[in-house]
């Protein structure tokens, strides 16, 4: 017998061990992470000065308060105690900020790569969507937020409790860091189809827009990437918004008002962001939408 129980607490002990050494392999992974350095020179991308190159900037720039905040001055991206805190970057070069000193290069290296100006990848930065702007476009984003005034904002540093840190480790959240996932060598001389209503050009405002980074390529829906979104709606043409009029998809992007009424949650659908747009941009994704096959309904 008390070999058996030896044998038995030989065993168990050899398990706690295993659990301990991976978790603390996923964890050490996870914060790794932060500190890589990698060498990249993004193409370079002429930033516009004109006051109407600006203002196009300003309304592509609305999508990115989501997460810096109505002034780009950054804010708490996220508070959780089960979590941790990560507060986002403050865009407008203020003293002391993450962009301090950010350079026409520094602003491409983040936007299109997911680097920081020392080379670190950055962490639910979405630039698998917002790199794939026109060279145009992210001229005009860049300019924009070279003109913002400098705004003093301070914040709590980015810290994760361990659990957290074990989960994202072992890619429970998804992938945190758009660098892996990024075809670096094709982000050079991008272009945009003439503005207009049309699905081609409705197509590159879902790609720069990272639409089906939750509504899945088809459009279909289904479980969200992020684990505490709610499940994602079928905007296919099988699903409820697939039988919107065109008017009324452009209004609920102008309105976050849906036809019966409902006030999607902004944090779950930022809906603002397409808002911003001239109405016959809005219009060329419903038209890209509508000239998709529909997607399989849920089961």
């Amino acid at each position: 017998m008390k070999k058996f129980l030896k044998w038995t607490g030989i065993v168990l002990l050899s398990l706690v061990l295993i659990v301990l050494l991976t978790a603390w392999y996923f964890s050490s992974s996870f914060n790794n992470k932060f500190e890589k350095v990698y060498s990249l020179k993004p193409a370079p991308v002429s930033i516009p000065t004109d006051s109407a190159s600006i203002a196009r900037g300003k309304v592509l720039s609305v999508g990115c308060a989501g997460c810096h905040g109505p002034d780009l001055g950054g804010k708490v991206f996220f508070d959780d105690p089960n979590i941790g805190v990560l507060p986002s970057s403050n865009l407008t070069r203020a003293v002391g900020s993450e962009t301090e000193g950010y350079t026409d290069e520094d602003f491409v290296r983040a936007m299109r790569h997911g680097l920081n100006k020392k080379g670190n990848p950055l962490m639910v930065m979405p630039s698998e969507s917002i790199g794939e702007l026109s060279d145009q476009d992210l001229g005009c984003l860049i300019a924009y937020m070279k003109s913002l005034p400098p705004i003093d904002r301070k914040f709590e540093k980015r810290h994760f409790t361990f659990m957290s840190q074990v989960l994202a480790g072992a890619g429970m959240f998804g992938n945190l860091f758009p660098y892996d996932i990024i075809e670096h060598d094709k982000r050079k001389n991008l272009n945009a189809p003439p503005i207009g209503n049309s699905p081609e050009y409705g197509e590159y405002i879902v790609r720069s827009h990272g639409c089906k980074g939750c509504h899945a390529a088809n459009f279909g829906g289904g479980k969200s990437p992020d684990p505490v979104s709610p499940p994602v709606p079928n905007i296919s043409a099988s699903g409820n918004a697939g039988k919107w009029t065109k008017e009324q998809f452009v209004s609920f992007f102008k309105t976050g008002k849906t036809p019966d009424g409902r006030l999607p949650n902004p944090q779950f659908m930022p809906w603002e962001g397409l808002g911003a747009l001239p109405d016959v941009e809005i219009e060329s994704v419903y038209n890209y939408i509508q000239s998709l096959p529909p997607a399989a309904k849920q089961q």
